[in-house]
């Protein structure tokens, strides 16, 4: 019976891995997919991610957790419950809404579930290759920015999903490239999370001396490649988004690894760090039209600084829901007007997001949850956000082989930054990405302790 069991969980594990994969190249190669599509199956495509989302919660609830994956699994299942009031107020606007609504909140909390599950129980061989596989993809969506840069605003590669031109976006002649994905937003959400999956590369994937295979025996060349492609497609974008968040993602997280590691930091970190910077400076002289979008975004205008105008974003991040949000009725204030409605999609479904949608868009995250749950829903939905960075924090606090705990600084640092600053609410790549972050995280604290205590053991 225990075998019985055993060889379950593992073909369950199995199952999980591939969601997981399909996720990642659903998630990276979307906006590519529906351009080479007929337009009818343009909503097919967008909507896939979700399906494969509930294929992963149908399959996870006959699946047991160890500790922290189950510390998570209980925490969503009682804010779940803390979402049945707005869930009620939602379906007066219709039953698909609410749906849309539950799973622009809670559904991609099974994407930390999936990761854990299916990447804990070989000793972090299968998640050393999914890191591996992931990083890799840098190479093929650089590619096509670069490609997509060098054409034409007119060619096929730089239309919109939708085959509209989008030459209203451009900097300084060159277009905002999306690469492989539909929109440059979310290109800039993927390179984010990049910068911390390539230092979990970099930390739990040294050069092995006996190992013959190619990858390991050029895996100096493929980390600057990499290193490369990561610079390229952060300035490429010509969006903030992308070059402050991969920026913020790697200056917090070599701060947290020099809370642990001050003698690496004062040697290996610097060094690094002093080739990146030499790097982005060559790379500007030899290649400067990667960085003309970006630099015309980044000029100012006459009436702000650039640094003004970044203060200014991070700000009304917080705060442009003032302006609005005290004019509503008291019901509105307390409970909102109905989840899932700013998202996009949601006016697809939904002739009541359709006709709110017409009138305005809340642009960010804390805007979005203030007129969508009101009071309510800012209050449970920034207190589970918190309550996950404190959770990472602490496992990130308690590991204590090198390695890990050096590749979970960057990954808390995606974490801490996303966690707050993110548009988790809006943007389900986004969404995806931080979750899986999130599962990435325990489930290096999972490794961190299998081989603790097997070096502890061989001690005894």
């Amino acid at each position: 019976m225990k075998k019985r069991t055993q060889d379950r969980f593992l073909k369950l594990g199995i199952a999980f891995r591939y969601l997981i994969y399909a996720l990642v190249i659903m998630l990276v190669f979307e906006g590519l997919l529906r351009k080479v599509l007929p337009p009818f199956l343009g909503t097919p495509v967008f909507f896939i991610k979700d399906v494969i989302c509930l294929i992963g919660l149908y399959v996870f609830l006959s699946r047991k957790f160890d500790k922290a994956g189950k510390n998570l699994k209980n925490v969503w299942s009682f804010v779940f419950f803390l979402f049945v009031p707005l869930f009620i107020i939602t379906s007066f606007h219709g039953l698909l809404i609410t749906c849309f609504g539950a799973k622009q909140y809670l559904l991609y909390v099974i994407v930390a579930l999936l990761t854990v599950t299916g990447f804990t129980k070989d000793n972090g061989f299968e998640f050393k290759k999914f890191v591996n596989f992931f990083v890799l993809l840098l190479i093929p969506t650089t590619f096509i920015a670069v490609l997509q840069n060098s054409l034409p605003a007119t060619h096929w590669l730089n239309l919109s999903v939708a085959g509209t031109s989008l030459e209203a976006f451009s900097a300084a002649g060159y277009l905002r490239v999306g690469s492989t994905f539909s929109f440059t937003g979310q290109y800039s959400y993927f390179l984010n999370v990049e910068a911390a999956f390539l230092m979990i590369h970099f930390f739990i994937s040294p050069k092995e001396k006996n190992n013959p295979s190619l990858f390991n025996r050029l895996k100096i060349p493929i980390n600057v490649l990499l290193t490369l492609c990561l610079i390229v497609g952060a300035f490429i974008t010509g969006g903030r988004t992308a070059v402050l968040g991969v920026a913020s993602c790697l200056v917090l997280g070599f701060v947290l690894l020099g809370f642990k590691r001050q003698k690496w930091m004062l040697s290996k970190g610097i060094v690094f760090a002093s080739c990146l910077i030499i790097g982005i400076a060559a790379l500007r002289i030899v290649k400067p039209e990667y960085f003309a979008a970006y630099e015309q975004r980044s000029a100012g205008s006459e009436n702000q600084s650039h640094s003004e105008e970044i203060e200014g974003r991070v700000l009304s991040t917080f705060t442009n829901w003032t302006t609005w949000f005290w004019e509503q009725d008291l019901g509105s204030v307390i409970l909102g007007n109905g989840l899932g409605v700013m998202s996009n999609g949601a006016e697809k479904i939904s002739e009541y997001a359709y006709q709110v949608r017409l009138k305005m868009w809340t642009e960010t995250d804390l805007s979005t949850t203030f007129w969508e749950g009101g009071l309510y829903l800012a209050l449970i939905w920034y207190s589970f956000r918190l309550y996950i960075i404190y959770m990472a924090y602490k496992i990130w606090k308690r590991m204590h082989i090198v390695n890990y705990f050096s590749a979970a600084s960057f990954l808390l640092a995606y974490i801490i930054i996303n966690g707050i600053t993110g548009t988790l609410a809006l943007q389900p790549p986004l969404s995806i990405w931080w979750w899986m972050a999130v599962g990435a995280m325990i489930t290096i604290k999972s490794l961190d302790r299998q081989l603790y205590l097997k070096n502890k053991s061989q001690t005894v």
